[in-house]
């Protein structure tokens, strides 16, 4: 039978108010009064889906392209690679221990995509479980994470990988490149690998313990953090030092 698509039924003359649903209301002004709008949202949802596709090319590839209009967002040492980038399903992200929290706030429908990015430096493993709106990039992804190292944690267990959800969840709009932000989705990617190389860089390092590190600590320079107005995570620190103190790509 199909779906009563409201955007269908106005291109078809048609509209049933809400107020009067036995009323019925038809004529071709009403059709044409929606027309342009119509197709503006029509051809932004396929140029989007097309941008989609690229950055899905890429990521499967293991390959986090960053345009020239964004390299300034990144410095230009990240040590942290892309593993792999696969598609899972509704059920499969439902039954993992780090997205919970999403699927009871009902964050995650049927309707979405769902991906799993694996992001990889050393003996450290971090999962990323991706939920992807169809109406990307009016609605932006949103990343649940989850590391192996030292033992697993997530971020309903450590404030530092909650923080580095917010990089890339909340404070998503300096992520979205040129209008009309496109570049979101690979950018969020980019943006999970800094954090990642400043929480092993900075998380459970012991200073008193003679002998190379792991992950030797980069050159950071501190600065006043955004979220001033309250005690924020050392690891949300550490990031805004390092994207900020670090030259950008050459």
């Amino acid at each position: 039978m199909g779906h009563p698509y409201l955007w269908v039924q106005s291109l078809g003359g048609l509209k049933f108010p809400s107020d009067a649903p036995e009323g019925l209301h038809a004529g071709s002004s009403l059709s044409a009064s929606h027309m342009e709008s119509t197709m503006k949202l029509l051809r932004g949802r396929v140029l989007s889906r097309m941008a989609l596709h690229k950055q899905f090319s890429s990521l499967e590839h293991s390959i986090v392209p960053v345009s020239s209009e964004c390299k300034h967002l990144f410095p230009a040492k990240v040590l942290s690679r892309l593993a792999r980038w696969t598609t899972i399903t509704h059920q499969e992200y439902t039954n993992l221990v780090f997205t919970q929290h999403v699927s009871e706030a009902g964050l995650a429908r049927e309707t979405d995509l769902f991906f799993m990015a694996v992001l990889e430096r050393g003996t450290a493993r971090l999962q990323a479980a991706v939920v992807l709106n169809p109406r990307y990039p009016v609605i932006s992804p949103l990343f649940a994470v989850s590391i192996s190292w030292k033992g697993e944690r997530s971020g309903r267990t450590d404030d530092n990988l909650r923080a580095m959800e917010s990089e890339v969840n909340v404070f998503k709009s300096e992520l979205q490149g040129p209008r009309p932000g496109h570049q979101l989705l690979t950018n969020q990617v980019a943006r999970l690998g800094v954090c990642l190389d400043v929480y092993l860089e900075t998380d459970g390092q012991d200073d008193s313990v003679e002998g190379p590190r792991e992950f030797p600590r980069e050159k950071m320079c501190l600065r006043t953090v955004r979220m001033a107005t309250r005690p924020s995570p050392p690891l949300l620190r550490h990031i805004r030092s390092r994207l900020h103190s670090a030259p950008p790509f050459l």
